[in-house]
């Protein structure tokens, strides 16, 4: 089985690298990039080796396996320049397999339509949309794999492309205790053309930790980082800290590093019963202004 292990990550790691030396042009559907998680983007997306509701498999396919329930989420993304993206996520669980369910809508408003010399002569509607189906296995008792397949839509104006793509994650729980190891690689995938110019996905590959630690018997501290590559740019680091009281409330602090828009997030959560409510805030720089992420989630088993 360590040999299977060390296979896929090597495996995974190997791709990743061929896939962005040989795709070299300008990325496009950057919905997939954009965070529509309360609960994940409160603690600064920092969340590849987390645990967490069903928007967890946006992240890291994989991660689904260390999840304790089945779950439904459902998110209110009130996204910059007044733009909303809107989310619900389903993960079902079943012994050491899990599947899951999600769509993505990002509507950006009425736009003006200009002719070349800058005169108004209508309006349009652009919108993404992403639907993706996601399959997970423990296939041993301390590492599982995860796959998503997606399909991606995008409209501005009069034309449109369609893509399909996939996400490839690994999750390794440790022989320490708490400790999570996770490696993801995301967005690998085709489109038709749009305007004459194919759109390429957003390839990026991310290594990501977690360590839970037990303050008291009714309070945890969770620590995470994600260390990520986006193709065509400087390597990043998201950090993640998040603190439970009585699996009933949840204080969240997120810290982005090498971002030109992005840094500090925070977030709070509540349980009751089954019942778990995420708020999370994100200031954007330059004057962009701040978001807002709002979900509601249901534990089921």
């Amino acid at each position: 089985m360590k040999k299977l292990t060390l296979f896929i990550f090597f495996l995974l790691i190997s791709s990743s690298i061929c896939y962005s030396q040989s795709n070299l042009q300008e990325n496009g559907f950057l919905i997939l990039n954009v965070g529509n998680s309360a609960s994940m983007t409160g603690k600064g997306e920092a969340v590849s080796a987390t645990s967490g509701d069903a928007t967890i498999f946006w992240y890291n396919p994989a991660a689904v396996q260390i999840s304790q329930y089945s779950n439904f989420c459902f998110c209110h993304n009130s996204y910059l320049f007044d733009n909303k993206i809107e989310n619900a996520s389903l993960i079902v669980k079943r012994g050491n397999k899990s599947y899951g369910l999600g769509i993505v809508y990002l509507n950006y408003g009425k736009l003006d339509k200009t002719d070349g010399v800058g005169n108004i002569i209508g309006e349009y509607h652009p919108i993404d949309i992403v639907i993706a189906g996601n399959y997970a296995m423990r296939i041993s008792p301390y590492f599982s794999f995860g796959s998503n397949l997606k399909i991606v839509y995008e409209k501005i104006d009069t034309e449109s492309s369609l893509g399909f793509g996939t996400d490839l994650g690994v999750i390794y729980d440790s022989f320490i205790k708490g400790l999570n190891l996770a490696f993801v690689l995301q967005n690998i995938g085709l489109s038709t053309k749009m305007d004459n110019e194919r759109i390429e996905f957003p390839l990026s590959y991310k290594i990501g930790t977690c360590q839970e630690l037990n303050i008291s018997k009714q309070s945890k501290l969770s620590i995470s980082s994600d260390l990520i590559k986006y193709e065509n740019e400087d390597i990043k680091l998201n950090l993640g800290f998040e603190y439970a009281f009585g699996e009933a409330i949840y204080t969240r602090l997120g810290y982005k590093v090498n971002y030109d828009e992005e840094d500090f997030s925070t977030g709070l959560g509540i349980k009751i019963n089954h019942y778990k409510f995420d708020y999370s805030f994100t200031p954007f720089q330059s004057d962009l202004g701040n978001v807002h992420r709002l979900s509601i989630s249901y534990d089921f088993f």
